[in-house]
C-alpha cells in the first residue's frame, strides 16, 4: 500500500522526469533521491527530490550537488517533512542550503463525484501546438517578472520540446476573449494524477478564473477512481479543501540563500 505522501512524491518525480527530458537534461534516479538537471541555471526545474529518510547514496548526492555548484546552476531541494532527519539536515547545512518555504501535500481520493464546471467565464483549450504553448509560457513567465529566474526560464523554454512530454502530460490555457489569463497542468502517473501550474496573471486574480481552471482539470481525469495529488501553499490550501482535498503531509523546500523557517 502506497502512503499518501509517497503518492505526492512519486507524481512529482514523474513531473521532474518529463520536464527534464523536454530540454534534453539529465535525470539521476536512485532509491533515496532523484536529481533533475536541465543544464540550465533554473532552480524552478533543477531539483533534488528526496525519496527516503535514509541516505543510501551520499557520494552520488554530493556529486550531483557539486555538479550544480561547479556550473553555478541554482537548484532547489524538496523533502517530505517526515524524511527531514538529522542526516538530511546536516547535508543541507553542509552545502549552505536553507529552508525557503513549506508546501502542504494534499490528496483527493477520487474524482467520481466531480461535476462539470459551474462557471464558463473561460475558454479552456488543451495545448496542442506551438502557438498555444507560447500562450502557456507567457502566463508562466509573468509570475517571474523582474527576477533573475525569468532569464533562466526563457532559456529553459527556448530549448523546450512539447513532443518530448509524452501522452501523460496535459497542459491547458484559459482565455478571456483573445487574452490568455490562466494555465493548468495535469500529469497522470501510475498511481495518481497530479495538478500543477494553476497560475493566473496578476491583474486577473480574484475573479474565480483559477478555481474554474482547477475544476476543469479535475474533470479531465480519465480514471475517476484514481486519486489526485498536489502541493499547495499554506494560504492556498483552503481553496483545494473546498474541492474535497485533505492535508496528507508537508514538503520542505531548501534553496541556496533561502530563509530559515
Amino acid at each position: 500500500m502506497i502512503s499518501d505522501q509517497q503518492l505526492v512524491i512519486d507524481n512529482f518525480e514523474d513531473k521532474l522526469k518529463v520536464f527534464t527530458h523536454a530540454v534534453s537534461g539529465e535525470l539521476i534516479k536512485e532509491e533515496d533521491f532523484v536529481i533533475a538537471n536541465t543544464e540550465i541555471p533554473t532552480d524552478t526545474f533543477n531539483v533534488l527530490l528526496v525519496k527516503s529518510p535514509n541516505i543510501k547514496n551520499a557520494d552520488k548526492i554530493r556529486h550531483g550537488i557539486d555538479n550544480f555548484s561547479f556550473k553555478e546552476y541554482p537548484f532547489s531541494t524538496w523533502i517530505d517533512a517526515q524524511h527531514l532527519n538529522d542526516d538530511w539536515t546536516r547535508l543541507m547545512q553542509e552545502y549552505g542550503l536553507k529552508e525557503a518555504e513549506r508546501n502542504v501535500m494534499m490528496k483527493l481520493e477520487n474524482t467520481l463525484s466531480v461535476g462539470q464546471r459551474i462557471s464558463h467565464q473561460l475558454t479552456i483549450s488543451h495545448v496542442r501546438n506551438d502557438e498555444e504553448l507560447l500562450k502557456y509560457i507567457e502566463v508562466f513567465m509573468s509570475l517571474f517578472a523582474g527576477t533573475p529566474e525569468k532569464d533562466a526560464l526563457e532559456s529553459y523554454f527556448h530549448k523546450f520540446s512539447q513532443v518530448k512530454l509524452g501522452s501523460a502530460v496535459h497542459m491547458f490555457i484559459g482565455c478571456i476573449g483573445e487574452m490568455t489569463v490562466t494555465t493548468g497542468l495535469l500529469i497522470e502517473s501510475k498511481d495518481s494524477y497530479g495538478i500543477y501550474d494553476v497560475m493566473t496573471k496578476e491583474s486577473f486574480r480574484g475573479k474565480g478564473y483559477g478555481s474554474e481552471m482547477f475544476q476543469f482539470l479535475l474533470h479531465q481525469t480519465k480514471d475517476k477512481r484514481k486519486p489526485v495529488v498536489l502541493q499547495a501553499s499554506e494560504d492556498g490550501k483552503n481553496i483545494y479543501k473546498r474541492f474535497g482535498f485533505i492535508d496528507v503531509g508537508e514538503m520542505v523546500v531548501f534553496e541556496q540563500g533561502g530563509f530559515l523557517g
